[in-house]
């Protein structure tokens, strides 16, 4: 997928381990879903030996630059942290434990500690300016092998 260089790409990773069904987990998701509009969604159940339960979800959301360009957004660092910030608060997180990079261009806001978490499981925000932040280059890979030695 592409992205604009001044794209605010997030992933948001939540986890609802106090529900025993898809329908409750996507019920209590559909709002936050329907408001961020995700350009990817992936809800799956939490397997039984992992360390989380209940449910889990992924969203890709993008946010595209400031109407007006960058020029009214102010600098990449500032445009990812109004984005972060806004994100994190709509989740129920607090934004100052976002956590930007050196370049500035992207970061982490981790919840340690699921007291702090929010009120639709987000326990990770990951965000990078003008790409995905799981898959930096941009690009799925592409193997020229025929899988045959996996079969």
């Amino acid at each position: 997928m592409r992205f604009s260089p001044d794209d605010v790409v997030c992933r948001v990773a939540l986890n609802l381990g106090w529900v025993r069904t898809a329908e409750e987990a996507l019920r209590a998701w559909l709002p936050l879903v329907s408001e961020l509009r995700p350009v990817s969604a992936q809800f799956e159940e939490a397997g039984p030996d992992g360390l989380r339960r209940g449910y889990l979800a992924d969203l890709l959301v993008v946010f595209p630059p400031p109407e007006g360009g960058t020029a009214v957004g102010g600098t990449a660092r500032d445009r990812l942290l109004a984005r972060v910030g806004g994100l994190a608060r709509r989740l129920g997180l607090d934004p100052a434990a976002f956590e930007v990079d050196e370049d500035g261009l992207g970061g982490a806001l981790d919840v340690k500690d699921e007291q702090d978490g929010s009120p639709y499981g987000a326990y990770l925000v990951l965000a990078l300016t003008g790409a995905d932040p799981l898959n930096p280059e941009g690009e799925q890979a592409d193997y020229d092998d025929t899988g045959e030695d996996l079969l």
